[in-house]
């Protein structure tokens, strides 16, 4: 209980010492972090989430057939990277002509106007793939694209500085990735059936050759068919096929030559050998028109007529030629029905017929060749049109199941989250420094750190004190409180100060008396107590029966007058400077404490001369020597070390040299400092201690042992 209220003691201590670091901390991180907030730029996010669907759809194949969790996962974090990939964003950026857009489109950066102004690099604008890749990493910047969780949803987020640009991006994004998706599919069935249609050539090649081989071989042999089978019907079905083999490439060369007269109205010609009745009419008829036109005069009504009515006859005669040419032409379909009915009856007769067994294995593997051909040529001939079909029925995998709309407010910057962050940052900055500048910057907070930090050894902690009235001084408490924390502290100095010279300094030779201790109080800064701790161990060694001196060595700012409440002396400057005589010494300088048995030498104003001339003279060395035989101890207020060097002279003097340190205000950095120039000036024989002085709270064994004390 007693280790927990102390640590909280010492926290708010340094709490209440650093709080205007604290608030000043806070107060400036907070101010910086609302200056941020409100000068960026707020960003505004628009997210649409799309539904991919990683089973295989075909319009023609209603089953739908899906993979495994595992390839299903791939699946989605594929279509992941191909929406954020490049190529659906320039689509993106080609289509919403994000290139002279001023949000993302090309524009001149900070970094490259300080360039500019500096005159290191000229004020150009990137044009071409350069300015089209400046907008892709601008506007990918500003896209995120991803999986939610391990479900088949994928969202993808745009911020834009306008609500309803970010929507419309998200959608176009969407709406471009679901397209290219389908353009996809629809390229690689074109691809497939592209692929086939050239097999597909190769196959009717095989197919033709097949046949032509089956038929070769049939009609080349049908004479050994007949001699080996005695059919000879064999050879008048061979000869029925080649008859109307023959007609149908007369008929076929006889109606190309007549489309041919047709093209060239030879309708005449035509006529008269299509043998067609109504073409016939129609070509008298419009010979006569032609006569009567001739007959005609020019431009008459009666011309104009004929002309009319030779026009409308040529077109029927063109139709009707064209009909009678379209009969001739299924007469050539029809000599293929009966060539092919008559190729069947041979082949029948030929199989049936009692033929070798070489024979017929051959028939059979000309056949069975064919068969293969046909059936390899349908199969890839059907493949074929099935792709056909499919790319124009393919349907997209993925799907928009929920479109971006505007958003009604921004996503960032979040001020509050940001202010809240800020805030809490800026407490612990304020308390990590107060920290800081407590334990390692402003100053000592505890007895453990001054012994660490200084190697030296802590005679006492002096708690904080403060004086009655503005007319009394903090030493009075010796007197007034002697049972007080305070007066115990500074007893506990005298008891420190008198076991340290017993055990270091030497015992008197040749039984001389022994001569009187000086003890030095010193300190690195002005401002610690130290004329307050020299009067206060001054004032305890005479309160203990010992004849005690004080001297106010700091010639600058004397001090122990005022807390004596004596009048001013100006003798101890005039003695050093020569103006009083060593006899008149004693009569001149000396005071003497009203409430206690202390003497004191005290001082009046500022010094004339330079002060360490003052202590390095013979007058100064003959006042010490003097006081020591005179008295039991004397107490030295010496000025601080590091603005002046007085101290560091009178260090020489001392037995005993007491450093005051105040309690987390002493700066560390000088402390030490301080401590190692009294080192290298000091006498060989003088010991330095520590004093820690001020202490704020009831700490350590104060703490303990409240019940001995009283104020």
């Amino acid at each position: 209980m007693d280790e927990t209220e102390i640590d909280f003691r010492h926290l708010f201590g340094i709490v209440r010492r650093q709080i205007k670091l604290i608030v000043a901390t806070i107060a400036l991180v907070l101010a910086i972090a609302v200056v941020a907030v409100f000068s960026i730029t707020p960003m505004y996010s628009g997210t649409t989430l799309i539904l991919v669907d990683p089973s295989r759809k075909n319009l023609l194949d209603p089953s739908n057939i899906s993979g495994s969790s595992s390839t299903d996962s791939a699946r989605v974090e594929s279509e992941v990277e191909i929406v954020d990939s490049d190529a659906v964003l320039l689509s993106v950026i080609s289509e919403k002509g994000l290139i002279t857009d001023p949000e993302f489109g090309v524009k001149l950066g900070l970094r490259a106007k300080i360039l500019a102004a500096l005159r290191i690099r000229e004020l150009t604008l990137p044009t071409g793939q350069d300015a089209l890749g400046v907008v892709l990493s601008r506007f990918k910047s500003n896209i995120t694209v991803s999986r939610r969780g391990l479900t088949y949803l994928i969202a993808v987020t745009v911020r834009s500085e306008n609500a309803a640009r970010a929507a419309e991006l998200a959608n176009a994004i969407a709406e471009t990735y679901i397209r290219s998706q389908i353009d996809s599919k629809i390229s690689t069935t074109r691809e497939s059936r592209d692929i086939i249609q050239r097999q597909l050539i190769d196959a009717e090649k095989a197919v033709v050759l097949a046949e032509k081989a089956f038929d070769d071989y049939i009609f080349g042999n049908v004479n050994s068919f007949v001699t080996a089978t005695g059919r000879s019907d064999l050879a008048d079905l061979r000869n029925r096929i080649n008859e109307l083999t023959s007609e149908r490439s007369s008929t076929e060369s006889r109606v190309a030559d007549l489309r041919q007269k047709l093209q060239g109205n030879d309708y005449q010609t035509l006529a008269a050998e299509l043998e067609n009745e109504a073409v016939a009419a129609l070509s008298k008829q419009r010979a006569d028109l032609q006569r009567a036109l001739g007959e005609a005069a020019a431009g008459s009504a009666r011309a104009v007529n004929l002309r009319q009515e030779l026009e409308k006859i040529e077109r029927n005669l063109a139709v009707e030629a064209e009909t009678a040419l379209s009969e001739l032409q299924a007469s050539v379909g029809d000599y293929d029905k009966q060539a092919s009915t008559l190729r069947r009856d041979l082949n029948t007769a030929i199989l049936g017929s009692n033929l070798p067994a070489d024979t017929l294995a051959q028939i059979y593997r000309l056949q069975q060749m064919a068969r293969n051909a046909a059936t390899q040529y349908q199969a890839l001939l059907a493949r074929s049109q099935t792709l056909e079909t499919e790319s124009a029925l393919q349907i997209a995998d993925s799907r928009v199941v929920s479109p971006a709309f505007p958003p009604t407010g921004p996503s960032s910057p979040k001020v509050m989250l940001i202010l809240a962050v800020a805030g809490l940052f800026a407490v612990g900055a304020g308390f990590a420094l107060a920290f800081i500048f407590e334990n390692f910057i402003g100053g000592f907070t505890s007895e453990e750190q001054v012994q660490a930090i200084t190697r030296l050894p802590l005679a006492t902690v002096v708690p904080r004190h403060s004086a009655t009235t503005a007319q009394h001084s903090v030493s009075d408490a010796l007197i007034d409180s002697p049972l007080s924390m305070y007066a115990e502290s500074i007893r506990r100095l005298r008891a420190t100060i008198d076991n340290t010279l017993q055990a270091n300094m030497p015992p008197p030779v040749d039984g001389r008396p022994r001569l009187g201790f000086v003890i030095m109080m010193s300190s690195a800064l002005p401002g610690e107590g130290k004329s307050t701790m020299s009067l206060s161990l001054a004032r305890t060694l005479a309160l203990s029966g010992a004849s005690t001196l004080i001297i106010d060595c700091d010639f600058r700012k004397p001090s122990i007058q005022r807390h004596l409440n004596l009048e001013p002396s100006s003798g101890l400057v005039d003695f050093l400077v020569g103006d009083i005589a060593s006899d008149d010494l004693l009569q001149s300088i000396v005071k003497t404490d009203e409430k206690t048995s202390l003497t004191a030498i005290v001082g009046a104003r500022r010094s004339d001369v330079p002060t360490d001339q003052l202590i390095t003279q013979e007058r100064f060395t003959r006042l010490v020597q003097t006081a020591r035989s005179r008295f039991d101890y004397v107490v030295l207020d010496s000025p601080p070390i590091e603005p002046v060097v007085d101290g560091l002279y009178l260090a020489k003097y001392a037995d005993v040299i007491t450093f005051v340190i105040r309690w987390a205000k002493t700066p560390q950095r000088l402390c030490v400092h301080s401590l190692q120039r009294l080192a290298q000036t000091k006498a060989e024989h003088c010991r330095i201690m520590t004093l820690l002085n001020q202490q704020e709270g009831k700490i350590g064994y104060y703490s303990a042992y409240s019940d001995y004390y009283s104020e």
